[in-house]
């Protein structure tokens, strides 16, 4: 079995409390053990609201690293393995994944389910209407 498959083996199905109990710092778990990048460190309180994770996601001096990728035609997704993959309910992003482009899923940790690995319309029919491909500059 290669690095990633036993990684995405060990990891999938994790419960929420696997660490700090917040998307960002699963997402950048998964970022240093498959490609290696180092995301900062995002202190999130315990019960953070809705507004606090939206504001933070928007302004975080983070995003200044990464460019967004445009979809491709009928919505094609074109981002690269590992892009960041900011989702959002509305028009405003409140959570993180990283897109696995050779699986075609997008890895995240939710409260419900711990650690998921779902196709795009999996996450769509749960509500992530919009979702953001981020790619580092």
């Amino acid at each position: 079995m290669t690095a990633r498959a036993e990684f995405l083996s060990a990891t999938i199905g994790l419960p929420w409390a696997w660490t700090e109990r917040n998307c960002w710092d699963f997402a950048a778990h998964v970022e240093l053990q498959l490609f290696g990048r180092v995301l900062p460190h995002v202190s999130v309180p315990d019960d953070p609201s809705w507004r606090w994770m939206v504001s933070e996601v928007s302004t975080h001096a983070e995003r200044d690293k990464w460019t967004e990728v445009p979809p491709g035609p009928h919505g094609l997704i074109t981002a690269g393995d590992g892009a960041l993959v900011l989702m959002g309910r509305l028009n405003h992003p409140g959570h993180i994944g990283v897109w696995l482009k050779p699986e075609q899923r997008i890895i995240h940790c939710d409260r419900k389910n711990g650690v998921c690995f779902e196709v795009v319309m999996a996450l769509q029919a749960q509500g992530w209407k919009k979702l953001r491909f981020y790619e580092p500059k």
